[in-house]
């Protein structure tokens, strides 16, 4: 008869490794004992929170020359803006004249042959001849519609 083999004892229980310890703030701050354990892997409430504080450096101030800088691109940000309107300004003026050139060539205007001669929009066309009639240039003749016609005053 072959020997009665006894049992072998059953391993115990390996409990699970430790996790490593964080580095976020929070963990740093905590008891050693508690980063140990997975249970008391977050600080418990009643625990207080330890915030470490860096005092911020100052800005340094700008050198003296920095000053005009800024000043000098705030005047050619200004004067560039001032050279477009004056362009603009131009721009429109030589349309207007060009409305007048064709005024002495015929005695008679509409909105119409002004849209087809400055290439622009009805609106467009209304401004410039509102314009010219606010300079006396101008005068419109009928009240609405096809029938408007401008004239030389």
């Amino acid at each position: 008869m072959p020997p009665e083999e006894t049992p072998a004892p059953e391993p115990a229980p390996q409990t699970p490794p430790a996790e490593p310890p964080q580095t976020t703030p929070e963990a740093s701050s905590a008891p050693a004992e508690a980063t140990q354990t997975p249970e008391t892997a977050q600080i418990p409430p009643s625990e207080p929170i330890v915030i470490e504080l860096k005092p911020i450096a100052p800005a340094p101030e700008p050198p003296s020359s920095a000053a005009p800088v800024q000043t000098g691109i705030l005047h050619t940000a200004r004067d560039l803006l001032n050279k477009a309107r004056v362009a603009i300004q131009d721009r429109k003026r030589k349309k207007r004249d060009k409305i007048m050139q064709a005024l002495n060539a015929k005695n008679k205007i509409t909105n119409d042959e002004v849209e087809k001669l400055l290439h622009v929009s009805d609106a467009t066309a209304t401004r410039y001849l509102s314009a010219l009639e606010k300079e006396n240039k101008i005068r419109q003749i009928g009240k609405t519609g096809t029938g408007v016609v401008y004239q030389k005053v």
